[in-house]
């Protein structure tokens, strides 16, 4: 397959980048987008509930707000990117091609945004896509635990591996059926981004320049 001249530019320009920076950069973008999230509940309606309404909802249609929840995301989603780009060796192809899907279906999270949680339904066409790519999202990063623990020589590592995979796979039944939905989507989040950060940690053993300056 022949590449144009700007692809062949873009290419070598993107293998230029220090893998070192890259990681530090994703590890910022992951820090910076916990504490957008974070802050997301303080910019909408006095209503709104930590624990009984989804992050989704604070970033949903129509929303006074939703830029904070909606950003945070989407800078999770470049980190994810950028972590995918430059995590050789530590991650596997298959590692790699499932973060980027998660990634992306991040994206589409902000792209369609779910309905606000006063029950009202601005396009619910756009709603049930939200939910199919949050759907999407849930089992790429299953895919990615699961891909990379198979890789794994430690006991401990796959444990943990097996772990997140797990909670990952019942948190979201648990929320069909408590009104704390809120509650355990943080969870769910929270534990994705623990195992993003230990893999961070491997990466940056494998690129020491992304230690530096940390």
């Amino acid at each position: 397959m022949a590449f144009s001249e700007p692809q062949r530019r873009l290419a070598s320009s993107v293998s230029a980048i220090d893998p070192g920076v890259a990681v530090r950069f994703a590890r910022t973008g992951l820090v910076l987008s916990i504490l957008l999230l974070s802050l997301a509940p303080l910019t909408v309606a006095d209503d709104y509930s930590v624990l009984h309404n989804t992050m989704s909802e604070a970033g949903g249609q129509g929303v006074d707000g939703a830029w904070l929840q909606r950003t945070g995301v989407v800078v999770t989603s470049l980190s994810v990117l950028t972590l995918a780009a430059f995590a050789q060796p530590v991650w596997e192809r298959g590692v790699r091609v499932w973060l980027r899907v998660y990634a992306l279906a991040l994206l589409g999270l902000v792209i369609f945004p779910e309905s606000p949680w006063d029950g009202s339904i601005h396009n619910e066409t756009v709603a049930r896509a939200h939910t199919a790519a949050g759907v999407i999202a849930v089992i790429a990063f299953v895919l990615a635990a699961w891909q990379a623990s198979r890789g794994r020589t430690d006991l401990r590592s796959r444990t943990f591996d097996w772990l997140v995979i797990v909670a990952m796979l019942v948190l979201p039944q648990l929320m069909l059926i408590t009104s704390y939905q809120g509650l355990l989507q943080r969870l769910l989040v929270g534990l994705g981004y623990v195992w993003l950060f230990v893999e961070i940690g491997r990466i940056t053993r494998s690129h020491p320049a992304a230690g530096r300056g940390a």
